[in-house]
């Protein structure tokens, strides 16, 4: 397979890493990002993956992008996390107050 062929299943395996985020499928997404980064490191030890410099940043870009879409996940989470133990502090405040 050339370094042009291996960067655009990089490209689709990005694609399909964002789709799961999106639709909230975390749990599947371990595996994917495991095999995602096996893929990055093959490709980056092929013959003429150094000539695909434009492609290489757009993927680059595109993994920002995801990245910066699983921090605002996880913060949202948090912050729900936050909520909920709060909202179990206030129970626990007011059965004790009873």
């Amino acid at each position: 397979m050339s370094a042009a062929a291996r960067l655009a299943e990089l490209h689709a395996a990005m694609d399909r890493i964002r789709e799961a985020l999106e639709r909230d499928q975390i749990e599947a997404m371990p595996p994917m990002l495991d095999a995602y980064d096996r893929a990055v490191d093959e490709f980056c030890r092929m013959e003429g993956a150094a000539a695909l410099r434009e492609g290489v940043q757009a993927l680059h870009e595109r993994q920002q992008q995801v990245i910066a879409a699983m921090r605002v996940r996880q913060d949202r989470l948090q912050a729900l996390m936050r909520q909920q133990r709060q909202a179990n502090r206030a129970v626990h405040a007011y059965a004790g107050v009873r």
